[in-house]
């Protein structure tokens, strides 16, 4: 046993020795390490008005609004942030960790030749009071080869930077984003006058329960009933167009949405041809808080059919449960 002791302990010392040699050679790269953009183009990213990404025929273009980012190639329909910050910090933080090649005869094989037979080069374009254009070719190990376009320069830099040139994929397409215990009240409206009343007994609550229906049918039927309004309160779209481009008619639902502390959302489904978008008609904020509502007019959301078969509810879709039914319960 004191052997086995001793073994453990010589393991312990051993194993801690080994993890304090590899952080200090981490650090030590680390220092050794340097900036890829200097402070000059550290300043240039800051006020940067305009940034292109492209791979092969493939690009899009991000531009700087009043108060976010757009993209030019969906009318500067928003621009998710979470992506944006993603590149942004990655081109901040790229440290080059070993010269390359100066030579421009390997930039094909090396992936830094955009014109080159099927490139898959990714450029990233960053225009503002100047312009500079990065290029991203193959990946070595956890790093990738790197140059600026007016360079011939090769770099192997620390982190590879994966971004999407898929222009839909930049969108921010989340439409509302309610939490189920905020909200106190909700109305649907079918174009045939069919009206679905909904209720919560305390605030706090999750359940919603359909407004004059007895209580031996509110149990049971919670999940249909919550699914519906859970639907809208948070909602990804598939797709988004400027509303003046559809011509919108008279919706198939209306839907309305109020919350403990005072807000209220209201919102049409309409069928364009077996197709369905959706229209936040009016957004009226809380007097303490914001929630997350992309209430602007100027857009129709597309939605897929799995989620109008949400919205889309009638009584019997939501009442399951028969008296009987609760009584075996």
């Amino acid at each position: 046993m004191k052997k086995l002791i001793a073994a453990l302990a010589l393991l312990t010392v051993v194993l801690v020795v080994v993890a304090l040699r590899m952080q200090g050679s981490d650090r030590v790269a680390d220092l050794e390490s340097r900036a890829l953009l200097s402070e000059d183009q550290l300043a240039q990213l800051a006020d940067v008005e305009r940034i292109t990404l492209s791979r092969a025929d493939a690009s899009v273009q991000l531009v700087r609004t009043e108060n976010d980012w757009g993209v030019a190639e969906h009318d500067l329909f928003p621009a998710q942030r979470e992506r944006l910050a993603a590149l942004l910090h990655a081109l901040r933080g790229a440290r080059i960790i070993e010269n390359q090649t100066a030579n421009p005869d390997y930039h094909a094989r090396l992936g830094l030749d955009p014109d080159a037979d099927a490139a898959e080069t990714l450029a990233v374009t960053l225009a503002g009071e100047g312009e500079m254009t990065l290029l991203y070719g193959n990946t070595v190990g956890t790093g990738q080869l790197v140059r600026f376009a007016d360079n011939d320069q090769v770099w192997l830099v620390n982190r590879p930077l994966n971004m999407t040139v898929n222009s839909s994929e930049w969108l921010a397409l989340q439409v509302t984003d309610i939490p189920m215990e905020q909200l106190s009240s909700a109305r649907w409206e079918h174009a045939d006058g069919e009206v679905l009343e909904l209720d919560k007994a305390r605030e706090g609550d999750y359940n919603f329960r359909l407004v004059d229906l007895e209580p031996a049918l509110q149990v049971g039927n919670e999940r249909w009933i919550n699914s519906m309004v859970l639907a809208l309160a948070s909602l990804r779209a598939q797709d988004v167009v400027p509303r003046q481009d559809l011509p919108l008619q008279e919706p198939v639902l209306r839907m309305q949405l109020q919350t403990w502390q005072g807000a209220e959302l209201q919102a049409s489904l309409h069928d364009l041809d077996g197709r369905y978008w959706l229209v936040i008609d009016r957004y009226a904020s809380p007097e303490k808080g914001e929630l997350e509502i992309n209430a602007d007019e100027r857009w129709a959301f597309q939605l897929a059919i799995g989620q109008v078969e949400q919205l889309n509810k009638r009584h019997a879709d939501i009442v399951r449960n028969q008296p009987a039914d609760s009584a075996q319960e």
